[in-house]
Order: structure tokens, then sequence, then C-alpha cells
């Protein structure tokens, strides 16, 4: 009897230690998402960038990068260990991560935010290359390359493999429409778009 309640203990003690432990502790290992930020690259003001941290924070490794072959060759590398990855770009980075898909990084899934659908296209050649896609946009994106218009006609061209999770954030438009600090940037305002990010990465 002894010893059964010494182990009863012990496995309360394990199980209360696997409740304590943080959902970066718990998550390790098991998820990684690639992040590719716009056009002016890995800058403080980009999306990906300014919130790789909060990404971080919900136990997803990442890795910030410009380039679809270091892309598609960490998709492989991490995939290889077990892992859970998640390419994601950010409007002109959408195109690079797209070139990563069809250059063969072994993803289980995509996140194209405010994205240049021409390049996302023209990159990916056939809707056959997508992996389970989320789309997130703005309802009010006064880019000309990354309207609502356009984020829509990807989602009919992707068959299926795409769904749009739309933003409709409030601000006062500041710089280039295709800027950060406009719709097309979510106005700086982006706890919604991460948090549809973190749900589709750890849905995967």
């Amino acid at each position: 009897m002894r010893g059964t309640t010494h182990r009863n203990a012990a496995a309360v003690t394990f199980a209360a230690g696997l409740l304590m432990a943080s959902p970066a502790a718990v998550a390790q290992g098991r998820t990684f998402a690639i992040l590719m930020p716009g056009a002016g690259g890995i800058h403080p003001v980009d999306f990906m960038v300014r919130n790789e941290s909060r990404i971080k924070a919900a136990g997803i490794e990442t890795l910030v990068t410009t380039s679809p072959s270091q892309a598609a060759s960490t998709a492989n590398a991490e995939s290889a260990k077990g892992r859970k990855v998640v390419i994601a770009g950010m409007s002109r980075g959408a195109g690079h991560a797209a070139a990563a898909l069809a250059a063969g990084a072994k993803v289980r899934g995509a996140i194209f935010v405010s994205a240049v659908f021409g390049d996302v296209r023209a990159n990916l050649g056939s809707p056959a290359v997508l992996p389970r896609t989320l789309v997130v946009h703005h309802v009010a994106d006064a880019c000309r390359v990354t309207s609502p218009e356009l984020a829509r006609s990807f989602v009919q061209w992707a068959q299926g493999k795409a769904t749009i999770h739309w933003i409709d954030t409030q601000g006062a438009p500041a710089g280039r429409d295709c800027g950060p600090r406009g719709a097309h940037g979510f106005f700086l305002k982006d706890g919604p778009a991460v948090s549809a990010m973190i749900r589709f990465i750890r849905s995967r």
C-alpha cells in the first residue's frame, strides 16, 4: 500500500510539473515558423519583424529571412527533425514564401499576410504546390497590388486550399498605401492578425 501511495504521489508530482511548464517549454521542438518580411527587408517596422517576439511567446520557434533558398532548406531541415513547419510571408515576402514552396519547402501550411498575390501566383505556377493556406488581409487595404479583390481572387485560384481571415482594425492612414502604417500594415494594430496566425500555426 505504501508503495502504491508513493507511486501515486510521484505521478501527481510529474503531472504538476507538466501543468506548471510554460507554453514555450511545452511547444518547444514541435512548431517552427519561417517569417518572411516585405519589400523593406528585415526592418523593425515590418509586420513579421515587429511581431516575431509575440509568435515566440506563443511557444513557436522562428526564423526571419528574406531568402527563399534559406527558407526552403530550413523548412526541410526542421521537418526532418519531426517539427511542424509553417511558412509566412508579408506583402512582397509572400512571393518569397511562394518561391520557397515552389523550390520544395516541406511545410504543414502557409500564411500570406497582405500579400502581393501576383508574385505568389507567378512563383507557385499552380495551386497544386500550395499546402493548406491562411490569407490574412485587411478589408480596407488600399495598396494597388494587394487589394481585397485580389485576395478573393487568389482564394478562388487556390481551389479550396486557402481561406481568408479578414482584419478590420481602424486607424488614420500614414505614409504609402503599401507601407506598414496604413491598412496594408493593419495601422500597426497587429493583435487580431497575429492571433489568427498563431491559431493557424498551432492547428497544423
